[in-house]
């Protein structure tokens, strides 16, 4: 577990400004006067550019190794910093947006190859789950300074301060990927054979699993500009209202994946998706701050108890010998699905209405979630993905 410990220590001082960057990014791009349509060209350019990297990836971390591409990725993490640094119109947040782009695509596929390497199946969404606690952990704790820092005015230039600091974490977590981190390819033994066999239900898994991340970022980038729009538009009630859901993803992941790990992922992740969609369709109705916290807090935890699952059913269907080069497959659908997402959600947010989006990604994660029982049923049985 010495290399999971490491793990841990590399995922949280890499994860500072990730919660920042995220809360910040539409608010702070819409207040420059980019436009919502402007906003989702840019989320879909993330999109597009990790497509176009994604697959030479997984064929590298197979070839030289996982701790290379982790060690890629965290330096492009480190230019991320160096970006906002810089500056803050718009082509250093493009230029920031696809560093961050290159850095995603080889870190989290290294890291997900190498939980897997280092993991069996009755502790694999447990191990997922522990490394999501500690992303989260390194992203409120990234946040909190973040906000101290600009709330206060504690500095002249305080983006600059908050971002310096962020690009001394990540520099820390460079550190614990080169010294700390240990080679897993050495883990890995042939599974041809075993992975041709389940060639199929991976392959549907992967379709699956692109119309989910479809659906999933129909709201990516609109959702903060609705809060701002139809709940509240002061600043410091904005990031209250994610509180909850931060302080719960610190130690929740980890429970919900010895959960799965225990049961059936499967289950876990369709009724983690069917009870999401539920909760989608109720966000319209909630036009009171309180209670919308309380469905925004709802949602985050469902998404922590399918998260680990759902990573973790990748080795399952592909068997125990898990390669880079699947998980690389498995980020490129979820890529896919990211590109068209938010170009989709921002039309139906502009012309169809803002709740609209909100009942449109509520049916369909339902209907997905129906379609996938159905069709994954037969297939997991028939392959023996059940715990």
């Amino acid at each position: 577990m010495d290399n999971l410990k490491a793990l841990k220590k590399s995922v949280f001082y890499i994860s500072f400004p990730f919660s920042l960057i995220g809360f910040l990014f539409p608010v702070y791009a819409y207040s420059k006067g980019v436009s919502i349509m402007g906003i989702g060209i840019i989320y879909s350019a993330f999109s597009l550019f990790s497509i176009l990297i994604r697959p030479a990836v997984g064929k590298l971390i197979d070839n030289r190794g996982r701790k290379t591409g982790l060690i890629i990725g965290t330096c492009f993490y480190c230019l991320v910093n160096v970006f906002f640094l810089i500056g803050m119109d718009f082509k250093y947040l493009l230029a920031a947006r696809i560093c961050q782009s290159i850095a995603g695509s080889f870190y989290w596929i290294s890291i997900d190859t190498i939980i897997s390497d280092i993991s069996h199946e009755g502790n694999r969404s447990e191990n997922f789950g522990i490394i999501d606690e500690s992303i989260n952990k390194g992203a409120f704790l990234g946040i909190f300074i973040g906000f101290s820092i600009l709330l206060n005015d504690l500095f002249k230039d305080s983006f600059k301060i908050v971002f310096l600091i962020y690009l001394g974490t990540s520099l820390i977590s460079l550190f614990y990927t080169i010294i700390k981190v240990e080679e897993t390819i050495q883990f890995r033994q042939n599974y041809g054979e075993e992975t041709m066999k389940k060639g199929k239900t991976f392959n549907l898994f992967l379709v699956f699993m692109s119309l989910f991340a479809f659906i999933s970022c129909l709201t990516s980038h609109t959702y903060l500009i609705y809060v701002r729009e139809n709940i509240t538009d002061k600043f410091h009630l904005i990031s209250y209202l994610f509180l909850p859901g931060a302080i719960l993803s610190m130690f929740l992941p980890n429970k919900f994946g010895k959960i799965s790990d225990r049961y059936s992922r499967e289950i876990v992740l369709f009724f983690g998706m069917f009870i999401t969609g539920i909760l989608y369709l109720l966000i319209p109705a909630m036009k009171a701050y309180f209670y919308f916290m309380i469905m925004d807090t709802l949602i985050a935890i469902t998404s922590m108890f399918y998260g680990p699952a759902q990573s973790a059913l990748v080795a399952d269907i592909v068997g125990e010998n898990q390669r880079g080069k699947a998980y690389g497959k498995y980020k490129l659908a979820l890529g896919i699905g990211g590109i068209i997402g938010p170009i989709v959600g921002t039309y139906i947010y502009e012309h169809l209405g803002n709740t609209m989006v909100f009942y449109v990604k509520g049916i369909l994660l339902i209907g997905i979630c129906i379609l996938s029982i159905i069709f994954f049923n037969e297939e997991f049985k028939y392959h023996g993905v059940k715990n």
